[in-house]
């Protein structure tokens, strides 16, 4: 029995040197032969490169997430400087945005 592999278009014996198992398919192998499958895999991402970029992507949601706090304090801080009432302090405010402020820096 042959098969025509889907990509080179070569007509090749049906058997597990021209082509993959595949239990699942009807005639138990792959429509694609093993050097065109070979040709065309995508790189397989290690279970270590792809704990690298899930921290590489939380600690850029950090950094979104501190700049986005960094803009809020700014914005209150305003506010409390432009309201009328003396007794509040914005010290705690300017505190905390130099914390934020820092921990950007620490990420760039």
């Amino acid at each position: 029995m042959k098969r025509v592999c889907n990509y080179c278009n070569k007509e090749k014996p049906l058997d597990k040197k021209h082509f993959e198992l595949v239990k699942m398919f009807k005639q138990g192998y792959s429509f694609c032969c093993l050097n065109c499958n070979e040709q065309n895999k995508k790189p397989k991402i290690r279970k270590k490169d792809q704990k690298f970029l899930s921290e590489k992507l939380e600690v850029k949601m950090q950094h979104r997430d501190l700049e986005e706090l960094v803009s809020i304090l700014g914005y209150y801080k305003g506010m409390v400087e432009s309201s009328e009432e003396q007794e509040i302090t914005v010290s705690n405010i300017n505190r905390m945005l130099g914390k934020v402020r820092h921990e950007l820096n620490k990420h760039n």
